[in-house]
């Protein structure tokens, strides 16, 4: 985005556990021992964590799997979590189009990803080949992130380490509703997915993009409109009348300033956000999954994004 540009995001880094959310916050994070509950249905088919061959269908999961300390039970995964695992590492393709030929070459022991997780052709083979195949909580909220966590450490045997890092999550998330609590009028923020050749779509209620927007402090307009992501009509871009406009960094890849945006979806032109040229950028493997940890970084990285004064 240009300079004139209202929001503009820190760089996005990677560390073992957590990212920096901004360059006004870090969040350090170390993982202890202590006990968890498991998910019964996942836990019938535990193997020795020194013999474990784990790929990772979601970076929602792969950021689990790394703040558990079990990366080391990772032998492949989903491009979607290509950032958070070494250069070398065998990627297998997008985690909702995999092929059952290419991961059985690798010789897992189980396939851990979330509903996304497809088609079911592929998993059925996979199971029929003696792979464990566990889907886990996708959700969009904090509680279905703790849930995920708790079966993600039962799959790999770090039920132990699970609940630090619970903790850390609870912490976060208790820090910015505590931003949060100071604001008299919450910032409007809509968030768009554009990809070439497809209808713009808006983030209605049930989608990680409501959530990360809501717990950032802000209200999201059309979720009172649309669930999911879905496209929406003009009239109702001009009844919600966002005061910023949430973009993926792979959509400013292309789109890098709001006159740009308004050359692509001219309507906007008659909202606050453009009247006030505010653009804010998240991460898009944050939406990846349901609510991850990146999520809640994300969360925490944007709240001080729309409100800079808190």
């Amino acid at each position: 985005m240009d300079r004139h540009t209202s929001f503009i995001t820190a760089p996005f880094i990677t560390t073992p556990f957590l990212r920096h959310i901004s360059q006004k916050i870090l969040l350090s994070t170390t993982l202890f021992i202590s006990a968890s509950s498991l998910f019964s249905p996942l836990a019938h088919a535990q193997t020795d964590s020194n013999t474990a061959r784990v790929i990772s269908a979601g970076a929602a999961i792969t950021e689990i799997i790394n703040a558990l300390g079990a990366e080391q039970q990772l032998i492949a995964v989903d491009v979607t979590s290509k950032t958070l695992v070494a250069d070398n590492m065998p990627k297998v393709g997008y985690h909702r189009q995999l092929s059952a030929e290419s991961l059985i070459a690798l010789a897992p022991t189980r396939i851990i990803g979330s509903d996304e997780m497809g088609p079911p052709k592929t998993l059925t083979l996979l199971k029929q080949s003696g792979i464990e195949v566990d889907i886990v909580n996708g959700g969009e909220t904090v509680s279905d992130l703790l849930h995920r966590i708790d079966q993600v450490a039962a799959l790999t045997q770090h039920s132990q380490q699970a609940q630090q890092l619970k903790q850390t999550i609870t912490t976060t998330v208790k820090t910015i509703k505590q931003n949060n609590s100071h604001q008299t009028q919450p910032k409007k923020v809509l968030f768009l997915m554009i990809h070439d050749g497809r209808p713009i779509s808006v983030a209605g209620k049930n989608t990680t993009a409501d959530s990360i927007i809501t717990l950032a402090g802000a209200i999201n307009p059309a979720a009172a409109v649309v669930a999911n992501y879905k496209p929406v009509s003009t009239e109702a871009i001009l009844q919600m009348q966002p005061d910023i406009i949430l973009l993926s960094n792979r959509t400013t890849a292309s789109i890098k300033d709001m006159a740009q945006l308004i050359k692509k979806m001219p309507v906007l032109a008659a909202t606050p956000a453009a009247k006030n040229n505010a653009i804010a950028v998240i991460d898009g493997t944050a939406l990846i999954g349901g609510l991850g940890i990146h999520s809640i970084n994300e969360a925490m990285r944007l709240n001080h994004i729309f409100y800079p004064q808190s």
